[in-house]
């Protein structure tokens, strides 16, 4: 049985599946992001992750698809300097290449995510697709009249940075001040509650406190918020305020006509994700799209990156270069 792997590399979790060449989802395996090591400690628990699979299940690797958190150095296929893992900088697509011999083609995660949504999910017969992650980091994958867009380095979706707040209270991991990721993704939420509860002028409540204490987690967070806790909530509006603000410049900037929403801020909270979609028209200027959560769930860019190396992009092949695969043109997503 010939496979290929998708791999999604987060902030905290690796996930890597095996996928079938009509698209079927396998087996899927994860561990935890390393934090501390060399530039190729990474790739190198990938490509053991791989084997092991393809040991389990007795198939043939014949190309392997990579989302992964960014910045990207796309043409070398590297992360560069990201402000959400302790490497910082690693090394991925040459030596995936030379640990399994095969193709490799590596893009931001989002990127993955929104391939996989325009090929298998909820924008199937769209030619203006968007994903955002709402997860440790904030990103957005987009396609753009059937193009994906990949930008320069591979960056041209990096949305998690568009400033939400010119106030200077807000720094994001990367230094930025006011960046929509530096005030509401799970990294920054516990910040972002210490500054509010600074402010807070109200009952000091358990969330209040662990807030001010700067301990609160955002799992912490949304359950305080379905106690009913007054703090909780008026942090839980705010962020849903930002969130909402950061998906309509989104959409006012790429028009489209499906936007999806992943990570685990989104999958995990859906009572959450639906307040904030309810808030995104009064920002728009352009008509609204269809917003949902993702179909694909949490293997959205396990999904994605493996449709990247079933069906690659035209650009992408430009860029990273490698072959097709026997077989290609048979598949039924060419």
């Amino acid at each position: 049985m010939k496979v290929v792997a998708g791999v999604d590399i987060g902030a905290t979790k690796i996930a890597t599946g095996l996928v079938s060449l009509s698209g079927d989802v396998i087996l899927v395996e994860s561990a935890s992001t390393p934090q501390r090591g060399g530039s190729l400690t990474v790739a190198l628990l990938v490509a053991s992750m791989i084997r092991d699979l393809l040991s389990r299940v007795g198939a043939t690797l014949v190309a392997v698809g990579v989302g992964t958190i960014g910045p990207l150095d796309i043409r070398r296929g590297d992360v560069v300097d990201t402000p959400n893992v302790g490497l910082r900088s690693f090394k991925v697509r040459d030596p995936l290449q030379r640990e399994l011999s095969v193709d490799v083609y590596v893009v931001n995660d989002c990127v993955a995510a929104v391939w996989g949504e325009y090929r298998v999910g909820a924008g199937v017969g769209s030619s203006n697709v968007v994903y955002v992650t709402l997860s440790t980091g904030i990103g957005c994958g987009v396609i753009v009249d059937d193009h994906l867009l990949l930008g320069k380095d591979g960056n041209a979706h990096e949305v998690g940075h568009i400033v939400l707040d010119t106030s200077g209270r807000f720094v994001c991991g990367c230094g930025g001040l006011g960046h929509w990721e530096g005030i509401a993704s799970g990294a920054n939420i516990p910040k972002t509650a210490k500054i509010l509860a600074e402010e807070w002028r109200g009952p000091r409540t358990e969330a209040f406190e662990r807030s001010l204490a700067g301990s609160i987690t955002p799992e912490d967070l949304f359950r305080y918020w379905r106690q009913g806790d007054s703090f909780a909530d008026y942090l839980v509006g705010f962020l849903a305020e930002v969130n909402a603000a950061g998906l309509a410049s989104v959409i006012n900037a790429y028009d489209p006509e499906v936007l999806t929403l992943g990570g685990s801020i989104s999958l995990k909270n859906p009572d959450f994700t639906n307040i904030t979609l309810s808030r995104v028209r009064k920002y728009l200027i352009n008509r609204p799209p269809r917003m949902l959560i993702t179909p694909l769930g949490d293997l959205a860019v396990v999904i994605g990156a493996a449709m990247m190396a079933i069906n690659t992009p035209a650009n992408l092949l430009k860029i990273q270069g490698g072959r097709r695969f026997s077989g290609y043109e048979d598949l039924p997503y060419s």
